[in-house]
């Protein structure tokens, strides 16, 4: 089996690292935020990643709001998501390492797998931030390991979380073990009112039912932000509908608490994708996660570290 990882220049020019197994292509942009911009199954020649069909990769200022640059792909969010002020200091949302062009250090082959080592430095908080990307030699599996040092001489508080943006098939099911959702903020009344809970997936609505699992066209013109809490296991899958084929992304548990539920169907800015994102805090602006003590430390010298792994199944029923 083979693996192959180099550098190029194959998006607009951009500085960019390609990895390659026997069942992924993965690019990574390291000049906008280290973001995993593509994410192929080779079997079917599938991104599994959405791109923004109007915006193209590009760097940009780090207060700029992340929203009008997005170009889609598999980002990361340090120290909070929400846009927020705390102690004085200003944070966009996603972050402040979102829009850096983070530093390349090893690129190639080790133990037979491909391996991607970037690393950055925080411009507001005091912190090194590492992420390595590891593709699988002997099997269909990427793991993304995000270590962050707190280099500075006092603590910090944070929450921290990964956004990638799937394209889900026309029709598709959201995979998610949890037994409780809690709507957040919604574009229509089908997809509930700001903190409702409901017994994940089967949100009722004034006797309006709706199975919260099920992905819908864009025509619907609606979006909305939701979380998957009580998590019976760090997983979830984004899977089309009939069971065929779907992503799976894994998390430890203890760290990620929750899901947040990005659900776009046409209802934001035209676009239509679904972002599951692992956090450490059902609070993720930053400054609400320090007033509901949900936020967590890191002391000087002390270090965060979560693995993340994805893989692509194609027969029903992987995910158990």
């Amino acid at each position: 089996m083979r693996t192959t990882a180099c550098i190029s220049h194959a998006v607009r020019g951009l500085k960019t690292i390609e990895l390659e197994n026997d069942w992924f292509r993965i690019t990574v942009l390291p000049e906008v935020g280290a973001k995993i911009y593509d994410l192929v199954w080779k079997a079917t020649n599938r991104n599994y990643l959405w791109h923004n069909p109007r915006i193209a990769p590009q760097p940009y200022p780090i207060d700029a709001n992340f929203d009008n640059y997005w170009c889609g792909g598999w980002d990361d969010a340090f120290p909070t998501c929400d846009e927020c002020d705390v102690h004085g200091e200003h944070f966009p949302n996603l972050g402040e390492l979102r829009s850096l062009q983070w530093e390349t250090g090893f690129i190639g082959q080790d133990g037979g797998n491909a391996v991607a080592e970037l690393t950055s430095l925080g411009p507001i908080t005091p912190v090194r931030a590492k992420k390595t990307v590891i593709l699988r030699h002997e099997s269909p599996v990427i793991q993304v390991r995000y270590e962050l040092s707190n280099i500075g001489p006092m603590p910090f508080e944070f929450v921290w979380g990964t956004h990638p943006a799937i394209d889900p098939a026309d029709s598709a099911v959201l995979r998610i073990p949890a037994k409780t959702g809690i709507v957040d903020q919604s574009s229509d009344r089908r997809f509930g009112t700001a903190g409702q809970q409901y017994p994940w997936p089967h949100l009722d609505v004034q006797g309006q039912k709706t199975d919260m699992s099920h992905t819908l066209g864009i025509e619907e013109g609606i979006f909305c932000r939701h979380f998957a809490t009580d998590l019976q296991q760090g997983w979830f899958a984004v899977e089309d509908a009939g069971g065929a084929s779907g992503i799976l992304l894994s998390f430890p548990q203890d760290v990620c608490t929750c899901l947040m539920l990005w659900l776009v169907y046409g209802g934001w800015r035209g676009y239509r994708h679904v972002i599951i994102e692992p956090w450490t805090s059902l609070h993720v602006n930053l400054a609400e996660a320090i007033r509901n003590q949900t936020s967590r430390s890191l002391g000087p010298g002390q270090k965060f570290e979560v693995d993340i792994f994805a893989t692509v199944y194609d027969r029903p029923q992987t995910w158990v």
